[in-house]
């Protein structure tokens, strides 16, 4: 396979001995769970309970995809899969588990995708020309704390963006997670299963955060499913004293 696999130094140690021994109560990032995790996931929950069908997360990621892209937390790399002509230029796939990993750069492998194990939480060193999109499908749902904790992953992106890049993903969000029976009871499991944490997650919160950072800010709501995008600032806005370098 042509593709890169670097790892990045210790983060947040002390930590699981290997990445693939991070919690995963529920299977989901094992081998077997990567390979029924689009029909599970696209196929069932997003449409018959989230109210969000599979399409319009592929089309977001059409909509905005660079043709020199970053995406953290890949998942099994559905979205990007069906993006054509995609990331024509270069691909980055950036998790902190080594089996997404694997199973992301294998189906993209016509991209000659590099992966990174990195943690989005601390700010994210690749020795390589920045990105023009970076896409966030699906992580900021599954990081704890509230919207003002997981804001800090627009901080740990900015060393691989590159000025006037589109910062994009989508998340689940308690915005509309009551609407139906079975969507609050879904929710409550995959909160109580630490599938997901977003108990504390609400759209407004998520705006906030991207308006502190980024201009251009745009969210939608489908279902309890926040997409968002941003643009990020073409000079950064720095806070330093006399006599520091700038």
């Amino acid at each position: 396979m042509d593709r890169q696999t670097i790892d990045g130094p210790a983060i947040n140690p002390p930590g699981p001995a290997t990445t693939d021994a991070l919690p995963d109560p529920a299977g989901i990032y094992t081998p077997g769970g990567l390979r029924i995790y689009d029909s599970f996931v696209m196929g069932l929950l997003a449409e018959r309970v989230w109210g969000c069908p599979a399409e319009h997360f592929v089309d977001f990621y059409r909509e905005h995809l660079k043709p020199a892209h970053a995406d953290i937390g890949v998942g099994t790399g559905y979205c990007i899969d069906r993006c054509e002509p995609g990331p024509t230029e270069r691909l980055a796939l950036i998790d902190l588990r080594q089996s997404c990993l694997d199973y992301c750069a294998e189906r993209l492998e016509r991209f000659r995708p590099e992966t990174f194990v990195r943690d989005a939480r601390m700010p994210i060193l690749i020795d390589a020309r920045r990105f023009d999109s970076i896409g966030l499908g699906g992580l900021l749902h599954s990081l704890p704390g509230d919207m003002r904790d997981k804001g800090g992953v627009f901080d740990a992106i900015a060393p691989i963006a590159a000025p006037d890049a589109v910062i994009f993903g989508y998340t689940l969000v308690c915005d509309g997670a009551n609407a139906t029976l079975t969507r609050r009871t879904v929710h409550r499991t995959l909160n109580a299963l630490h599938v997901i944490d977003n108990d504390h997650d609400h759209m407004a919160d998520l705006a906030a955060e991207l308006a502190r950072r980024f201009t251009d800010c745009r969210l939608r709501l489908i279902g309890n499913v926040a997409f968002f995008s941003a643009t990020v600032r073409s000079t950064p806005i720095f806070k330093h004293s006399p006599g520091d370098p700038i």
